[in-house]
């Protein structure tokens, strides 16, 4: 059965009936739950105008009668918490359909996600999904090689003149000559530095040599 069968068909009327029996079950549930609060909070009261009649059968000597009172405040009580530990009970109930509920309806829609992707998948044959991945790698090798040729500058430069050819190579020319010049020739750099030291090293030489023979003056005055 195809998914509008299930959408519009026999299948989806079964759901709605289960869902009014348990949207059903929930309203019960709760109509307990409301009953038994009003007949929790009476009790409660209940409970709390026994104490206080107890206390004023206290204040007038009457023991007997607070104890009476008493007695009938602790039934109330134990009353109290056996209706509070029923009502603990149906909201779990509640509760535990609520969460069935979620989950049936989450398992639904995974189903019909299932049965959707895999109609739309029995479409798709295999052949014709390798066909289109071939075609797609043939266009986009079409589009590089057209590419390419719009950017070739292959055909303009054979179109040139033989002038503009030749002044194109003399400018060419030039720029080298500039380049070179602004460089320094590395041998040539050697050389200089070679020079320097040299002429360092003798002023050196100089200085020492004037050092020694002032201090040989100085011991002859001595």
């Amino acid at each position: 059965m195809g998914i509008f069968d299930w959408l519009f068909g026999r299948d989806r009327k079964k759901d709605d009936v289960g869902d009014s029996k348990e949207l059903e079950a929930i309203a019960t549930l709760k109509k307990q739950l409301n009953n038994m609060e009003i007949k929790g909070n009476k009790l409660q009261r209940q409970v709390g105008e026994q104490k206080d009649l107890a206390k004023n059968m206290l204040k007038i000597g009457n023991k007997i009668g607070a104890r009476e009172a008493l007695v009938r405040s602790n039934v109330y009580l134990q009353k109290y918490n056996q209706l509070s530990n029923s009502r603990l009970n149906l909201q779990t109930l509640v509760d535990n359909i609520s969460d069935a509920t979620d989950a049936k309806e989450l398992v639904s829609a995974m189903k019909i996600g299932n049965q959707v992707v895999s109609e739309m998948i029995s479409d798709v044959e295999t052949e014709d999904l390798e066909k289109t991945m071939i075609e797609m790698e043939e266009n986009r090798d079409r589009v590089d090689i057209m590419n390419e040729t719009l950017a070739d500058t292959t055909a303009i430069e054979t179109n040139m003149s033989m002038e503009f050819t030749e002044g194109i190579d003399e400018q060419l020319a030039a720029l080298e000559m500039e380049i070179s010049g602004e460089l320094p020739d590395i041998k040539d750099k050697e050389i200089e530095n070679i020079g320097e030291n040299e002429e360092k090293e003798e002023e050196n030489q100089e200085v020492t040599e004037n050092l020694e023979s002032e201090e040989k003056g100085m011991d002859e005055t001595e």
